[in-house]
């Protein structure tokens, strides 16, 4: 590749990125203007803007729409006082036992021998608590998604457990929308994830890692240490963060874990235009041939998408059908099934 060539690329990238730059503010501007109208007196014309209306009318718009624009411009943002001290004792009585099995795989041989210090993620905890409803329907956690992503917004990996324990290492630094890799960067916020401290957040226990900014840095640039932030917080605030932000949890050097309660939301246009999921009876889909059951989604894309509780779709369906159908998934998880465990 000739100099001229060389230049003429360098143009043309810092076109699109500036161009990608502009229909992010542009599109931010949209949200506020839509979260101010929410907030104020007119009467909605459809239901969805009545359900907006009736959320920002329970919240602090002003402290809202500060919020929101704080992570368009950092990528993430630190909530405190989400929950108060009794909410935060109910979410540690309800999640315990989950955690006890998070406990046991960490300690087991197999986990150690795996050469891995990783803490195991609690996936699906709706299904296995009613518990954390009220936390996950707190409408100043679900008014500022709405603000971040659009009053249509939907869970994407869902309720996460996680308690990083004694001796627990780092995480790598990643990037939860990167499933999404064919949209430009930077881009609109497709994913947010919310992780709400059920203890407090310092360095010495993995508080996680933050790469301020980088939700709008070019694909090319890696991080320095002198980049990355170790958030500290009070048990009961929340951390908020754009998906295109590197980060990752910390290590934990302390004798004590690290309780967190995670949420996680995507776009309400990022899913299927029609529920195969429910309309088609889960009998009917054990029934059918492999290509046909792929083609509906019960299979794990080449992105990692559309896993069940860490496992594939279709593997979890045979397993929740032989436990009893529905009702099943509290005993399938790695941290529930004795098969999973030392």
């Amino acid at each position: 590749m000739n100099i001229e060539t060389e230049a003429m690329n360098a143009d043309f990238d810092a076109a699109e990125f500036a161009l990608n730059q502009r229909t992010r503010d542009r599109e931010l501007a949209e949200r506020l203007v839509a979260l101010r109208k929410a907030a104020g007196t007119d009467e909605p014309e459809t239901p969805v803007a009545r359900a907006y209306r009736d959320l920002m009318h329970q919240v602090d718009a002003d402290e809202i729409e500060a919020l929101v624009t704080q992570l368009h411009e950092r990528g993430y943002v630190i909530v405190e006082g989400l929950l108060d001290d009794a909410q935060v004792d109910h979410a540690r009585q309800v999640l315990e036992p989950m955690y006890d099995g998070v406990r046991k795989i960490f300690a087991s041989p197999e986990h150690i021998e795996r050469g891995t210090k990783q803490t195991v993620h609690v996936q699906n905890v709706l299904a296995k608590t009613d518990g954390i409803d009220a936390i996950a329907t707190l409408p100043r956690l679900r008014a500022l998604v709405a603000g971040i992503l659009g009053i249509d917004f939907i869970m994407n990996a869902g309720a996460v457990a996680m308690s990083p324990d004694p001796g627990c290492s780092p995480q790598g630094l990643h990037r939860d929308d990167g499933f999404f890799a064919h949209f430009p960067r930077p881009r609109i916020p497709l994913v947010v994830t919310a992780a709400i401290a059920l203890d407090d957040f310092a360095p010495e226990n993995g508080g996680t890692q933050i790469v301020p900014g980088s939700n709008c840095w070019v694909a090319e640039r890696q991080p320095g240490e002198s980049d990355i932030m170790r958030c500290s917080m009070p048990a009961g605030s929340v951390l908020v963060w754009d998906g295109a932000v590197l980060h990752g949890g910390g290590g934990n050097t302390t004798r004590r874990s690290r309780r967190t309660l995670t949420l996680n939301y995507t776009r309400g246009w990022l899913r299927t235009q029609f529920n195969q999921y429910l309309s088609i009876p889960r009998e009917r889909v054990l029934s059918m041939s492999p290509e046909l059951q792929a083609d509906l989604g019960y299979h794990r894309s080449s992105m990692g998408l559309g896993g069940c509780d860490l496992q594939d779709p279709l593997a979890y369906l045979r397993l929740m059908q032989k436990g009893g159908g529905d009702g099943a998934q509290p005993g399938l998880g790695y941290e529930s099934r004795v098969d999973m465990q030392a």
